[in-house]
C-alpha cells in the first residue's frame, strides 16, 4: 500500500505540472490575444489617422491648385486656368459656330493706383472685373492674368460681328463711373480679339494675336477694339527686329545728334539750337525717332539712350560761344524718375556745360501721367539752373494750368499752327493769342514750324521773339554747326545774321 502510495505521488506531481503549464499557456494566449488586440487598434487608429491625413493632403492639393489656377484677389481664372479651359471650350464647339478671345487691360490703371493708393487700385480692379463678369456672362469666361490684364473667351456665336458687338458693350460698361469710397473715377480700355477657328486653334496662338489686336488697338484711340489681321504679325515682326537693331545701335553709339538753329527773330541771330536724334540703319535705313524713341521707352533702354544723347550734345555745345543755348527733348518716362535731376546734373558737371545754357523740353502728356512726381523733378531741375520749355505748346488740353503751376520758362508753339498762319485765320489768331499770353506771363515764345517766308513775317509783325524751321535750315551733323560758326564769324557786319543758313 505504502509503495502505491510511494508510486502515486509522482502522478499527482505531474498533474499538477500539467495544470501550472496549462495555466501558463492560457495566461500567455491571454496576453497574445491582449497584444492582437491592442495591435489591431493601434493599427486601426493609424490606419484612421492615415485616412484623414491623405484626406487633408487632398483637400490641400486641391486648394492649392486651385489657388494655382485662380487669381488669388478676384477669384478669376489665370492664365494656367484660362488656357485649360479654352481647349476644353474650342474642343467642343458646335459646327458653324465661334468663339473669340479677347485681350483688355485697363487705360490709366498706374496713375490711379499711385494717387489713391493700393486698396483703392485693389478695389478697382474688383469692381472691372465684375462689370466684365456681368456682361460676357455666365456662358463664357473672364480671366486675370495679373496687374490691370485681363482676358476673355465670348460665349459660342453665329458670326464674328457678334464678338465686334460684345466689345462694343464692354466698353460701354466700363467707361461707366465707379464710385470707390466717396470717388469717383472713369476708365478706359482697348479690346485685342482674335477668333477661333480663324485666327488659330491653339490657346497660345490665340492669345498672342488677341495681344497684338490689343496693342494696335491701344495705339488707335482710347477705348476702342481691334480685330487680329495678319499684317499684324509683320509690323510686329518688324518692330522686333527694329528693336534688335536699336540695343546694338546704342550700344555701340551708332544714333548720332544734329543740331537744328533757333533764331532771335528780332536780332536775326542764331540763340540756340535744338537736339535731334538721328538713325541711320544698315538695313532699316534712316530710321525716324517717332519709330525708335517708343521702343526704347517701351523696352526699356530711354534711360539710357537719353544719357547716351544728352552728353554728347552737351559736349559739343561746350565748344559753342557761351551765349549758345542747348535745346533737348526728354521722355515722359523721365518725369517719373525721381532720380532724374541728379542724372541731369551729373551729365553737365562731366561735359563742364553750364546750366543756364541746358533747356530740357516736355510735353504736355508727360505732365499728365504724374503731375506730383514731374512737379518735384522739374523743380530740382529749375533750382539747379536748368531751363524748362513747354513743347508742342496749344494741343493739349490744360497749358494754362501747366504755365501756372510749373516752372516753365518757354512755349514752343506748336507747328501745325504756325504752317498755317499765312492761309488761316484761326491758326494766326491762336498764335497771336499765345504770344499775348507768353508775354504777359513772362514766358519766352519759340515758333516751331517757320518754312515760309510769309509766316516769318506775319511772326516777326505779331512780336514773336524766337523762332525755328525748315526756312533756317534743317538739323545739322555738329562739323557742320562748327563751320557755320566760322561762315558767320567771318561774315560782314550788315549782312543778315542767319543768312549763312540759307
Amino acid at each position: 500500500m505504502g509503495y502505491l502510495i510511494a508510486q502515486f505521488r509522482p502522478l499527482s506531481f505531474l498533474h499538477h505540472e500539467d495544470s501550472a503549464q496549462h495555466r501558463t499557456m492560457e495566461v500567455l494566449v491571454s496576453i497574445l490575444a491582449c497584444l492582437v488586440l491592442f495591435g489591431s487598434y493601434v493599427a486601426i487608429r493609424q490606419l484612421i489617422a492615415l485616412r484623414r491625413e491623405l484626406h487633408a493632403r487632398k483637400a490641400e492639393q486641391k486648394l492649392a491648385l486651385q489657388m494655382a489656377q485662380h487669381d488669388v484677389l478676384i477669384g478669376l481664372p489665370n492664365r494656367r486656368k484660362f488656357q485649360d479651359v479654352l481647349v476644353q471650350l474650342t474642343d467642343t464647339i458646335a459646327p458653324e459656330k465661334y468663339r473669340a478671345v479677347m485681350m483688355l487691360d485697363m487705360d490709366g490703371f498706374k496713375t490711379i493706383n499711385d494717387v489713391y493708393g493700393h486698396g483703392f487700385g485693389d478695389a478697382l480692379l474688383t469692381g472691372f472685373s465684375e462689370r466684365l463678369r456681368e456682361t460676357v456672362g455666365e456662358e463664357g469666361v473672364v480671366a486675370r492674368f495679373g496687374g490691370d490684364e485681363f482676358a476673355i473667351i465670348t460665349p459660342e456665336i453665329d458670326e464674328i460681328g457678334d464678338a465686334a458687338n460684345l466689345a462694343n458693350r464692354i466698353l460701354q460698361r466700363i467707361e461707366d463711373v465707379f464710385v470707390l469710397d466717396s470717388r469717383q473715377v472713369t476708365v478706359g480700355s482697348g479690346i485685342g480679339i482674335a477668333v477661333f477657328p480663324d485666327d488659330g486653334y491653339s490657346p497660345a496662338e490665340l492669345l498672342r494675336r488677341a495681344d497684338i489686336a490689343l496693342y494696335r488697338a491701344k495705339t488707335t484711340g482710347r477705348s476702342t477694339y481691334c480685330f487680329f489681321e495678319l499684317d499684324m504679325d509683320a509690323t510686329i515682326l518688324h518692330t522686333t527686329l527694329l528693336e534688335q537693331r536699336l540695343r546694338n545701335a546704342i550700344e555701340n553709339r551708332l544714333i548720332k545728334v544734329y543740331y537744328q538753329p533757333i533764331l532771335d527773330l528780332g536780332k536775326q541771330e542764331i540763340v540756340g539750337f535744338e537736339a535731334l536724334a538721328r538713325w541711320s540703319d544698315q538695313d532699316f535705313g534712316q530710321v525716324s525717332p517717332a519709330q525708335f524713341v517708343p521702343i526704347a521707352e517701351d523696352c526699356g533702354l530711354i534711360g539710357k539712350l537719353t544719357e547716351q544723347l544728352l552728353g554728347e550734345a552737351c559736349t559739343v555745345a561746350g565748344t559753342w560761344p557761351r551765349n549758345i543755348g542747348l535745346n533737348f527733348n526728354i521722355s515722359p518716362l523721365q518725369l517719373r524718375d525721381v532720380s532724374f535731376p541728379l542724372k541731369i546734373i551729373s551729365v553737365l558737371s562731366e561735359t563742364g556745360l553750364q546750366p543756364e545754357r541746358l533747356t530740357l523740353e516736355i510735353t504736355e502728356t508727360s505732365l499728365m501721367q504724374n503731375a506730383d512726381t514731374a512737379l518735384v523733378i522739374l523743380q530740382q531741375l529749375s533750382d539747379a539752373g536748368v531751363r524748362i520749355a513747354l513743347d508742342d505748346f496749344g494741343t493739349g488740353h490744360s497749358s494754362l494750368t501747366y504755365l501756372r503751376d510749373f516752372p516753365i520758362d518757354k512755349v514752343k508753339i506748336d507747328k501745325s499752327f504756325t504752317m498755317h498762319m499765312a492761309d488761316s485765320k484761326e491758326c494766326e489768331a491762336i498764335v497771336e493769342s499765345i504770344l499775348v499770353l507768353s508775354q504777359g506771363l513772362g514766358v519766352e515764345a519759340v515758333a516751331e514750324g517757320i518754312e515760309q517766308q510769309d509766316v516769318l513775317q506775319k511772326l516777326s509783325d505779331s512780336g514773336c521773339p524766337y523762332g525755328q524751321g525748315f526756312l533756317f535750315g534743317a538739323a545739322k551733323p555738329p562739323e557742320k554747326i562748327a563751320e557755320l560758326f566760322q561762315i558767320i564769324d567771318q561774315s560782314e557786319p550788315e549782312r543778315s545774321r542767319y543768312s549763312a543758313l540759307l
